[in-house]
């Protein structure tokens, strides 16, 4: 066990942890999940998108508070621990670790999926590619990495700005509150494209490499959040208003079809390229924030420790080349739609425990700040609470027993694993590293 946990390189400002939060959230989730929210909630699909958002932002306040009192790697980690106890704490960890391990090897298969509409070539074999390349670019370090992730980032946003100006001449064409599934469409899509969100809580992984993460690291969620409403919202008001709902759902490529419709057939390629930039970005950045994550857990005993290496490069070597190794064998897994509320229940449930230690260390987080706490600092994460909750309801059957079974691995790796071997620990009641 490391006495003394080694240091990463801290290099990253506001601006890149935006590019860095704005690479995976938007990305994968909007280009390749709306169709299949359509095929839900409708025309109404926007109205998913905002009911996901408003979940979205009572975790994201819980996360911004938290990380203003204590910013840390491996967030769900230690601040379920140091408001409840190691046990659970670990299994928000895990839940959250699996969660972008698994999204990463299905976003690449996205990736491959756009890639073979110009060559020929297995998807698992390009998607392992991916992530063999990822992997190598994430290895070589943290200034290099935030490099390419501004370029992709950008590249996928004009991708989105393009759609929503084809969308604007066809803006009333179709009732934009059409939901033939009713409410219960327009929940069951919400808890879809919810999986369009993920990414700001991730961000919370870098803030062992933020210059000032106390400061950066809650404006930085915040942000990232906003846009990605503004933008999520406006995209599904132009898809469906190009396309229609049955069109859009029935599409295995609904960015290209929003193109060809607008554009002409001429811009399929292009629209493919910058999806390949989306899905590309999007797995690049959950390979990196998983890497950091095994890392910080491994480095506070409750994973394996040779994770905790870190090689000359001041980059955690052996957590990256783990995570791309594990993320190579889910890429067997082939439905985006089902990992997708797979990966949203394990979060969801990883969010309740986050909104649950916001409300218990409320008065150790105002004593810190030397301020009593406010009403809403209990009342938006309770909030929060209730709303992942009933989102996770809303996943489905198949996506509850995935989480069920993903959580008690979780315990029971933890029985037999961490628990004898923390007990011994003369430094267990200490605070993180």
């Amino acid at each position: 066990m490391a006495s003394v946990p080694p240091k990463l390189e801290k290099r990253i400002g506001l601006s890149q942890a935006v590019l860095s939060g704005l690479g995976v959230t938007i990305g994968a989730g909007i280009y390749v999940l709306i169709g299949a929210g359509a095929g839900s909630a409708g025309n109404a699909v926007w109205l998913s998108f905002v009911i996901a958002a408003v979940i979205s932002g009572f975790t994201a306040l819980s996360y911004a508070r938290l990380a203003r009192f204590k910013p840390v790697n491996a967030p769900e980690f230690h601040y379920v621990k140091l408001a409840f106890n190691q046990r659970l704490g670990f299994l928000a960890g895990w839940l959250i670790l699996w969660s972008m391990v698994v999204s990463a090897a299905v976003v690449s298969l996205g990736f491959a999926g756009y890639l073979q509409q110009f060559i020929d070539f297995p998807a698992a074999a390009i998607a392992a590619a991916l992530v063999g390349l990822s992997t190598l670019i994430i290895l070589i370090g943290t200034r290099q990495s935030m490099a390419l992730m501004g370029i992709l980032t950008a590249v996928t946003v004009f991708g989105l700005v393009a759609v929503i100006v084809i969308g604007v001449p066809h803006l009333g064409s179709v009732d934009l509150l059409e939901a033939p599934k009713g409410l219960t469409g327009v929940f069951g899509a919400a808890a879809l494209v919810f999986f369009a969100y993920l990414g700001f809580e991730t961000m919370a992984n870098l803030a062992g490499e933020m210059k000032d993460p106390g400061r950066d690291l809650p404006k930085a969620m915040l942000l990232v959040l906003a846009v990605s409403v503004v933008f999520y919202v406006l995209v599904a008001l132009a898809a469906v208003s190009v396309l229609g709902w049955e069109a859009l759902s029935s599409s295995s490529a609904p960015m290209t079809d929003v193109f060809r419709l607008g554009l002409g057939s001429s811009s399929a390629g292009a629209i493919t390229i910058i999806s390949m930039a989306a899905t590309g970005s999007t797995a690049f950045f959950l390979l990196l924030s998983a890497s950091r994550a095994v890392w910080e857990m491994s480095c506070y005993g409750v994973l394996p420790l040779p994770f905790c290496t870190i090689g000359q490069r001041r980059t955690p070597w052996v957590a990256i080349v783990g995570v791309g190794l594990f993320s190579i064998i889910f890429i067997l897994i082939r439905n985006i739609e089902t990992v997708a509320l797979f990966t949203n229940i394990a979060v969801l449930l990883a969010f309740t425990g986050i909104n649950a230690a916001a409300i218990r260390l409320s008065k150790t987080i105002g004593k810190a700040a030397n301020s009593k706490p406010r009403a809403w600092e209990r009342i938006t994460p309770a909030a929060g609470i209730a709303a992942c909750l009933w989102l996770a309801w809303n996943t489905g059957t198949a996506a509850l027993l995935f989480g069920g079974i993903l959580a008690a691995a979780g315990l029971v790796y933890y029985q037999a694993f961490v628990a004898r071997a923390w007990s011994s620990r003369p430094d267990r009641d200490e605070s993180p590293p």
